[in-house]
C-alpha cells in the first residue's frame, strides 16, 4: 500500500501518465532525478487504467537472453491473452546498454525480429486465430502477425523512468532515438514550496505536539524551508567545490519519517528519565517516612531488647539457685552411694562367710535326708517289734525321745517309750523329714551330748546290730553336727541380715536421694532449656535491634547526603517537562542534521543547521531550546566516549558524522579516502561483521546470509556506480508474509532479520553518485578537515609525550561510559 499525498503537480503528472498509456501504442518517458515519485505515479496511473505494472528483478547476472525471456511472457500476455501491463523500466535497471536495441524495438515498432523462435510464432498465430477472425483479419501469416502486433501496443505500454543527471541519459537518447521520438515525455520538476508544505502537514498530522495552535502548520513550512535550503547549498556546493549532492523527494519524506521517529523516541526517553526522577523523589520521600517508622520500631524493638535481658537475667539467678540446690541434693546422694557402698561390701563379706560355714553343714543336712530316704517300712517295723533292744541301740532311741518326743527325763528314756514313738512307721517317718536342725535346743544338745560322744554310737558299729539302727544313728550325728555349725554360723546370719537390711535401707536411701536429684536435674533441664530459649529470643531481638539502627542509620544518611538531591531533582524534573515543550524545535533540527547535512563540510554544515534552520525555527514560532545543538540530541558524552574509545577520532566533524551514523535510518554511505571511518567501523561491529567488496566472488551470497541472520555488513571500496541487485536493500524493499519480514535479493525471496546492518564505504575523495543512491543512503563526508586534522594531531602529540595522562584519560574514560551505562540501565 503506497500512501501519498496527491498535490496539484502529483495529480497532473498522474493524468499525463494515464492518458498516454490508454492509448494504443502508447508509451511514455518519466524524466526526472530518483526519488521524485516517478515509479509510484506510474504505478498509481496503471492502477486507475486496472493495468498491471511488470518490473525487472535485476541481478548482476541479469543477461539479455533473461530480458527476452521476460519480454516474451509480456507478449505472450499482452498479444494473446489481452492482458493490458504497462512494463515499467529504469535506468538503474538498464544493466547492458542492449537492453535498449529491445527495448527501442518495442517502442519504434511493436515487434523484436529475433525475440520467438518460428516454431512459438506459429504457435502465438495459431492462439489468436479465432480472435482474429472474429476480428475479419485474414488467415494469412502477415495478417495475423500485425494482427498481434496491433495487441501488442494496444495492451503493453512500456514506461521508461530516467533520471537526466549524467551522460547516460544523452548518450542513450542519441544512439536510440525511438526513446524520444516514440514516447510521451512527461518532465518531472522538483516539488514547489506549496507542494512541499502540503505533504509534511498530511505525515505530521497525526503526531502528538504540545504548543501553538499553528505549530504542525510552522514545523511543514520549516520543512519545506529546509528542504529548499539544502537544496540551494547543494548548488552553491558544486559550484564552489566541484562536489555532487542531490536533495530528492524521498529525501524530504525520510526527513520527515526520522523527524517523526526521533521526537517519539526522545519524548519517550525524556518520560523515562522524568519517571526515574520522580520515583526518586517518591523513594526519598518514603525513606523519610521510612526512618521515623524505623526509629519508632527501633524503640519498641529496645524496649524488647530490656525485657528480655531483665527476663534472662532472673532466669539465670534461678538457675544459679537450682543448680546450687542440685549440687546440695548430688552430694547428699553421694554420702549415701558411698555409705550404701560400704554395706553391701560388709554384707557381702559376711554373706561370703556365712556361705562357708553353711557350705560345711550342707553335706550332714544332706547325710540326715539320706538316712531318712533309707529308713524303710520294714527296717523301722522290725526294730520296734524288738522285745529288747540291742545295746546301744537304746542310745539312739533315747537321742529320738528327746529331738522328736522332747523327753528330756532320763526316767522316761525306755524301749516301750521308743517303740511307742514308733509305733505308726510311716508318721515318725514324716516327723524325721520334717525335723529342722535350727530348731534344737542347748537343752537338747547338752542332753545329746553323752550320746554323741559315745565311742560305740557311730552308724558303722550300729550297722552290726540293725540296719535301722544305723541309719537312725546316722541321722542323729548328722543333725547334731548341722545344729552345731548352725548356732556357730546363726550369729553370722542374723549379721548378715541386718547388714542386708542396712544395705537395703542405704539403697532406699540412695534411690530417694538421685530421685531428688534428677527431679532437680530435670528442673534444671528446664531451666536450661528455658534459658537458651531466652538467650535465643533475646539475640534475636538484639539482632533485629542492630539491623533495625543499621538501616536507619543508612537510611538516615542516603536522606541526609541525598538532601540536597530533593531539591534539585524537584528542579531537574521541572526543567525537564520545560524541555519536552522545546523537544519538538530541538528535534526538528536534529533531524535535518542527520537527513541533510552529512554530505557537506563542517562549514556549510554550520551555515545550513546554525545560521539557515535555527533563524528560521525561531521565525516560525516553534518551541526549541535556546543554543540548541543538534548534538546535544543526538548523544551524549557516554556515547561520544565510547565512539572516540572505538577509534573515532575526537574532533567536532568526527563527532557529528559517527552521531549521523549511529542515528540514521538510511543506511550510511560514508566518504572516506583517510580510512578513519572504516577503521571506526570495523571496531564498533567487532564480532558481529561480515566485510565484502562488490569485486569478490560471492558477495551476494554473503549479503543474503548476512540479511537472514541479522549480521552487520561493511561494504567497502564501492566506485562510483552500486550494482543494480544491491536495490531492494538499498531501498529496504521490505515486505510482511505471515509472521515473518522478507526482501526479494537477486530475483529470489530471503527472510529479513531487523537486526541487519549495512555499511557503504568509498575511498574515492569527490565521487559522484546517482540521485537515486543519495535518496535511498544517508551520505556522510569523512574526508579529514583541517581543523579535524588539529584536533587529532593535538591528541596524538598528548598520547606520545604525555602517555601517563593519556592512559589516566582512557581509564576514566571507560569508567566514566560504565558509570553512564549503569545509569541507563538504573
Amino acid at each position: 500500500m503506497m500512501d501519498l499525498v496527491l498535490f496539484e503537480q502529483a495529480m497532473l503528472h498522474i493524468t499525463r501518465i494515464n492518458r498516454i498509456i490508454q492509448n494504443p501504442g502508447g508509451n511514455a518517458m518519466l524524466i526526472e532525478v530518483g526519488g521524485s515519485g516517478k515509479q509510484s505515479l506510474c504505478c498509481l496511473a496503471a492502477f486507475i487504467s486496472d493495468y498491471e505494472v511488470k518490473q525487472l528483478a535485476v541481478t548482476s547476472n541479469f543477461k539479455v537472453e533473461d530480458l527476452k525471456e521476460e519480454l516474451r511472457s509480456m507478449y505472450i500476455a499482452s498479444g494473446v491473452k489481452g492482458v493490458p501491463m504497462v512494463f515499467l523500466i529504469t535506468d538503474s535497471q538498464i544493466v547492458n546498454e542492449q537492453f535498449l536495441v529491445y527495448i527501442n524495438g518495442i517502442l519504434t515498432s511493436g515487434w523484436i525480429a529475433d525475440l520467438f523462435p518460428k516454431e512459438d510464432v506459429d504457435n502465438i498465430l495459431g492462439s489468436i486465430g479465432n480472435d482474429a477472425k472474429a476480428a475479419g483479419i485474414p488467415d494469412t501469416p502477415e495478417a495475423r502477425i500485425n494482427f498481434f502486433i496491433s495487441r501488442v501496443k494496444q495492451n503493453l505500454h512500456v514506461v521508461l523512468a530516467f533520471s537526466p543527471v549524467g551522460d547516460s541519459f544523452r548518450i542513450r537518447a542519441r544512439c536510440f532515438p525511438g526513446l524520444v521520438n516514440c514516447t510521451g515525455i512527461d518532465q518531472f520538476h522538483p516539488w514547489p514550496r506549496a507542494a512541499l508544505i502540503s505533504v509534511a502537514e498530511r505525515f505530521i498530522q497525526d503526531v502528538e505536539m504540545s504548543g501553538p495552535d499553528d505549530l504542525k502548520k510552522n514545523l511543514a513550512i520549516h520543512m519545506a524551508e529546509e528542504h529548499l535550503s539544502v537544496a540551494k547549498m547543494s548548488q552553491q556546493y558544486l559550484e564552489t567545490q566541484r562536489r555532487y549532492n542531490y536533495v530528492t523527494p524521498k529525501s524530504y519524506l525520510e526527513l520527515i519519517s526520522f523527524f517523526k521517529y526521533l521526537l517519539n523516541n526522545k519524548r519517550n526517553d525524556l518520560q523515562n528519565l522524568i519517571d526515574r526522577l520522580d520515583v526518586g523523589l517518591s523513594t526519598l520521600r518514603k525513606t523519610s517516612d521510612d526512618v521515623t517508622e524505623l526509629q519508632k520500631d527501633l524503640k519498641i524493638t529496645m524496649e524488647k531488647v530490656e525485657e528480655k535481658k531483665i527476663a534472662t537475667d532472673k532466669l539465670i539467678e534461678e538457675m544459679s539457685a537450682q543448680q546450687a540446690d542440685a549440687q546440695i541434693q548430688e552430694d547428699a546422694a553421694q554420702i549415701e552411694a558411698k555409705k550404701a557402698n560400704e554395706e553391701s561390701q560388709k554384707a557381702k563379706k559376711i554373706e561370703d562367710e556365712a556361705e562357708t560355714e553353711l557350705a560345711e553343714a550342707k553335706p550332714t543336712m544332706e547325710a540326715a535326708a539320706a538316712a531318712v530316704d533309707c529308713l524303710s517300712k520294714p527296717m523301722l517295723t522290725e526294730l520296734k517289734n524288738l522285745g529288747e533292744p540291742p545295746a546301744g541301740v537304746d542310745k539312739v532311741t533315747n537321742s529320738y525321745l528327746i529331738l522328736i518326743e522332747k523327753e528330756y527325763k532320763p526316767k522316761k528314756h525306755t524301749w516301750n517309750r521308743a517303740k511307742l514313738m514308733m509305733q505308726n512307721v510311716d508318721a515318725f517317718r514324716n516327723k524325721l523329714s520334717e525335723f529342722k536342725g535350727e530348731s534344737i535346743t542347748e537343752q537338747e544338745v547338752n542332753l545329746l551330748q553323752k550320746y554323741v560322744e559315745d565311742l560305740i554310737f557311730s552308724p558303722e558299729k550300729m550297722a552290726s546290730k540293725s540296719a535301722a539302727a544305723s541309719n537312725l544313728c546316722t541321722w542323729v550325728v548328722n543333725i547334731y553336727s548341722f545344729n552345731r555349725i548352725y548356732v556357730k554360723v546363726k550369729p553370722l546370719m542374723d549379721s548378715l541380715e541386718a547388714a542386708r537390711e542396712s544395705k537395703a535401707a542405704a539403697l532406699a536411701s540412695l534411690e530417694s536421694a538421685q530421685k531428688k536429684v534428677t527431679d532437680v536435674q530435670a528442673q534444671l533441664k528446664l531451666l536450661s532449656d528455658k534459658y537458651e530459649e531466652a538467650v535465643k529470643e533475646k539475640k534475636e531481638v538484639e539482632d533485629q535491634a542492630a539491623a533495625l539502627m543499621a538501616r536507619a542509620d543508612l537510611a538516615q544518611r542516603l536522606v541526609g547526603g541525598l538532601a540536597s538531591e530533593n531539591v534539585r531533582w524537584g528542579e531537574e524534573i521541572e526543567k525537564l517537562r520545560r524541555n519536552s515543550l522545546t523537544l519538538t524545535g530541538d528535534c526538528m533540527l536534529a533531524a535535518g542534521f542527520v537527513s541533510y547535512v552529512g554530505a557537506f563540510d563542517q562549514e556549510l554544515r554550520e551555515e545550513l543547521w546554525k545560521n539557515k534552520w535555527m533563524p528560521d525555527l525561531i521565525s516560525c514560532n516553534i518551541p526549541m531550546t535556546e543554543g540548541s545543538d543538534p548534538l546535544d540530541v543526538l548523544t551524549d558524552e557516554g556515547n561520544n566516549a565510547k565512539m572516540i574509545t572505538e577509534g573515532l577520532p575526537s574532533d567536532r566533524i568526527s563527532i557529528e558524522n559517527g552521531s549521523i551514523v549511529t542515528n540514521c535510518k538510511r543506511w550510511p554511505l560514508i566518504i572516506d579516502p583517510q580510512v578513519q571511518g572504516i577503521k571506526w567501523l570495523k571496531k564498533k561491529e567487532e564480532g558481529n561483521l561480515d566485510i565484502i567488496q562488490l569485486t569478490q566472488k560471492n558477495w551476494l551470497k554473503v549479503i543474503e546470509s548476512a540479511i537472514t541472520n541479522g549480521r552487520c555488513v561493511i561494504i567497502e571500496n564501492l566506485g562510483s556506480d552500486i550494482d543494480a541487485t544491491l536495490d531492494p536493500v538499498l531501498s529496504r524493499a521490505i515486505y510482511k508474509k505471515g509472521r515473518s519480514l522478507y526482501l526479494k535479493l537477486g530475483g529470489e525471496e530471503v527472510e529479513y532479520d531487523p537486526a541487519f546492518q549495512l555499511y557503504l564505504q568509498t575511498k574515492l575523495s569527490n565521487p559522484h553518485y546517482k540521485p537515486e543512491i543519495v535518496a535511498q543512503c544517508t551520505l556522510i563526508n569523512f574526508i579529514a578537515t583541517e581543523r579535524g586534522l588539529e584536533d587529532q594531531l593535538l591528541a596524538k602529540v598528548v598520547e606520545m609525550e604525555r602517555k601517563d595522562l593519556e592512559d589516566k584519560a582512557k581509564t576514566l574514560t571507560a569508567a566514566a561510559i560504565n558509570y553512564i551505562n549503569l545509569m541507563k540501565r538504573g
